[in-house]
C-alpha cells in the first residue's frame, strides 16, 4: 500500500501535465470545429466572390483588344469555368449574345422578344449577380453575370452529423498525444526528483544523469554540484566535529588529571603538615622526647624545605601547562650542558661511590629551550644516581643518529632493574618505586613527571627500559649544526 501511495505521489506531475495537455488539445479541437461550423459558409462565399470578381476583371481587360466575335471564346470559357449564367446586352436591354443561346447573328441583329429584365434578380441568397460594361474593339455592351454558389450550408449540416465521429477521433488523438507528451516531459523530472530525495536523505552514492541539452540537464548538473559540495561540507564538518570531540575528550582527560593531581598534592602536603603539627604540639607541652626542641626544630626545618621544594616543582609544572607559556629557543651546546649538569651532581655520586662515565662526541648544537632541557637532564641524571646501588656506574652517551639529523642521549645506571609494572607508571605524578614514601630514599615522585611535561613541550621523543646492564633512559633531539 505504501509503495502504491508513493507511486501515485510520484506520478502527480504526470497526471497534472496529462490533464492540462488533454484539455488544451481538446479545447483547440472544439474551437476549430466551431470555427468551421459558423465561419466556413461566409468564408466560402467571400472566397468565391473574390474569385469571380478577379475573373471578370481579367475578362474585361482581355476583351479590349478583341472584337466581339473573337472575344466569344473567352466569354464561353469564363461561363464554363465558373458555372455562371452570362450574356451580353445592348443599351436597350436586348440580349446580343449568351453561351446558352444557340443563335448568334452579329451586333446588328437582336433576338425578337428576348429582352433582359434588369429589375428582376435571379438566383437566391447564394447567387452572385453583377452587371458591368465591357468594351470590345467594335462595340461596347453590358456584361451580365449570375453565379449560383453550391449550397455550402449542407456542409455545416454534414459537420453536425459527423460530430460524434470527429469527437471520438479527436479524443483518441488528443488523449494519446497528451499521455505520450506528459510521459516524455515528466520522466526526467521524476528521475531528478528521486535523485533529489536521495540527496535529502544524505545519500550521495548516485549522480543524476540527464542528457537533454536543455534546462533539465542544467538542473541535474546543478543538483550534482550541490550534492558534491554538500557531501564535501559534511565531510569537512565531520572532521571538524571529530577534532572538536577529540579536543573535548583531551580537555576532559586533562581536567581529570588536574583534579587527581591536586588530590595527590593535597595528600602529599597533608602528611608533612600533620607531622610538623605533632612535633610542635609535643614541644609546646614538653611531652617526652619533644623536650629536646632543637632536635625537632631541625626536623621541622628539613620538612619545610622538602615542602618548599615540592611547591616549586608543582609551580614549575603548572607553568608548563599554561597556554601563555612561551619557549625561549636558543642555540644550546649539548656537550657543555651535560658536563655542567654532571659537575653539579657529582657530590651525590661521590656519596655512594658511583662513577659517572661520559661518552660524548665533539660539541653538538641544538636549538631548544636551555633552561627546560637543563632541568630535565638534572632530574634524569639525579634519578639515575639516586636509584643506582653503591659502587656502580652511571653512563651518559651523546651521539649523532645514523642520518645525522638527530642527537641521541642515553643515560644508563648499572646494577639495578625496574619491575615492568612500575615502568608503566614512573611518569605519573607522585608515583614512587619506594613504597615507604620516604623522601630521603624515594624523592617527591614528581621528577620524571616533570621530565615528561618538558619533553612533550619541546617535542622530544623519549623511552625508559631495562637492559642487561641496568636501566636505560634515552631521548632524541633534532640536530642543528653550528
Amino acid at each position: 500500500m505504501i509503495n502504491v501511495l508513493k507511486r501515485i505521489k510520484m506520478k502527480k506531475i504526470t497526471l497534472k501535465l496529462f490533464l492540462i495537455t488533454s484539455t488544451i488539445l481538446l479545447g483547440f479541437a472544439f474551437i476549430i470545429y466551431l470555427s468551421l461550423y459558423f465561419f466556413l459558409p461566409t468564408f466560402y462565399n467571400q472566397y468565391k466572390t473574390n474569385q469571380i470578381q478577379t475573373g471578370i476583371e481579367e475578362l474585361i481587360n482581355d476583351s479590349r483588344d478583341l472584337n466581339l466575335r473573337n472575344a466569344i471564346p473567352l466569354i464561353d470559357d469564363f461561363a464554363r469555368n465558373n458555372n455562371a449564367m452570362i450574356y451580353l446586352q445592348n443599351g436597350e436591354g436586348y440580349i446580343i449574345y449568351s453561351p446558352y443561346l444557340s443563335f448568334f447573328e452579329g451586333i446588328s441583329t437582336t433576338f425578337p422578344g428576348v429582352k433582359s429584365d434588369k429589375t428582376t434578380p435571379f438566383g437566391d441568397v447564394d447567387t452572385y449577380e453583377v452587371t458591368t460594361p465591357i468594351q470590345f474593339q467594335d462595340v461596347t455592351l453590358d456584361l451580365v453575370i449570375s453565379v449560383n454558389f453550391p449550397p455550402i450550408d449542407e456542409a455545416s449540416e454534414v459537420l453536425i452529423l459527423f460530430l460524434p465521429y470527429i469527437s471520438i477521433i479527436v479524443i483518441i488523438i488528443g488523449v494519446g498525444s497528451a499521455y505520450l507528451y506528459s510521459r516524455f516531459i515528466t520522466r526526467p523530472l521524476i528521475y531528478i526528483n528521486q535523485g533529489a530525495q536521495k540527496m535529502a536523505n544524505l545519500d550521495f552514492t548516485e549522480k543524476i544523469e540527464v542528457h537533454s541539452n536543455d534546462e533539465l540537464e542544467e538542473l541535474s548538473n546543478s543538483l550534482n554540484n550541490l550534492s558534491f559540495n554538500l557531501q564535501q561540507s559534511m565531510l569537512d564538518l565531520k572532521k571538524v566535529n571529530q577534532a572538536l570531540k577529540t579536543d573535548i575528550e583531551k580537555e576532559r582527560e586533562l581536567e581529570k588529571k588536574r583534579r587527581d593531581f591536586f588530590v595527590i598534592v593535597a595528600h602529599e602536603l597533608k602528611t608533612p603538615l600533620t607531622v610538623m603539627k605533632g612535633h610542635i604540639e609535643g614541644m609546646l607541652y614538653r611531652i617526652g622526647p619533644y623536650k629536646d626542641r632543637d632536635a625537632y626544630l631541625q626536623k621541622n626545618f628539613q620538612t619545610i624545605q622538602e615542602m618548599e621544594q615540592l611547591v616549586r616543582e608543582i609551580l614549575s609544572m603548572s607553568k608548563l601547562e599554561q597556554h601563555t607559556f612561551k619557549l625561549r629557543i636558543d642555540e644550546v651546546n649539548l656537550t657543555e650542558l651535560i658536563n655542567s649538569v654532571t659537575n653539579s651532581l657529582s657530590f651525590f655520586a661521590s656519596e655512594k661511590n658511583i662513577q659517572i662515565i661520559k661518552q660524548i662526541e665533539s660539541p653538538i648544537f641544538v636549538n631548544t629551550d636551555r633552561d627546560l632541557l637543563e632541568k630535565a637532564l638534572k632530574n634524569i641524571i639525579h634519578n639515575a644516581i639516586m636509584y643506582t646501588p653503591q659502587n656502580q656506574n652511571v653512563c651518559i652517551t651523546l651521539s649523532h643518529s645514523f642520518n645525522q639529523s638527530n642527537v641521541h642521549i642515553r643515560v644508563m645506571n648499572t646494577g639495578v632493574k625496574i619491575k615492568e609494572e612500575d615502568l608503566k607508571h614512573l611518569f605519573e605524578p607522585f608515583y614512587r618505586i619506594e613504597k615507604s614514601r620516604n623522601r630521603n630514599t624515594g624523592g617527591s615522585g614528581l621528577g620524571l613527571y616533570i621530565v615528561k611535561q618538558i619533553f612533550n613541550t619541546l617535542s622530544i621523543r623519549y623511552s625508559l627500559k631495562n637492559t642487561e646492564e641496568g636501566v636505560e633512559f634515552m631521548f632524541i633531539i633534532p640536530l642543528t649544526k653550528k
